[in-house]
C-alpha cells in the first residue's frame, strides 16, 4: 500500500475514494499544522476548503454579527 507523507494546514481536507481501505496515521502537530502519513491503494486527494460556500438552494447563510461604526 503506497503511503503519503504530508503537512496539512487548517483549511485543508483530505479526499477519499470509497472503498479503498484507506488509513491516516497522525505524526505530530507544529502550530496550525499537522504532519499525517496516508496509506491508500487508490490515489488521495488534498485540497482547500472553500472560505465562501457557494449558495446555490436559494438558502440565506447565517452570517457573523459586523459591528457598527
Amino acid at each position: 500500500m503506497p503511503k503519503l507523507h504530508t503537512t496539512l494546514d487548517p483549511d485543508d481536507v483530505i479526499l477519499i475514494p470509497a472503498g479503498s481501505g484507506a488509513s491516516i496515521r497522525f505524526i505530530e502537530k507544529s502550530g496550525r499544522r499537522s504532519r499525517v502519513v496516508i496509506e491508500s491503494d487508490m490515489p488521495v486527494t488534498v485540497t482547500t476548503a472553500d472560505k465562501q460556500p457557494t449558495n446555490n438552494t436559494g438558502m440565506r447563510l447565517a452570517r457573523r454579527p459586523v459591528p457598527s461604526t
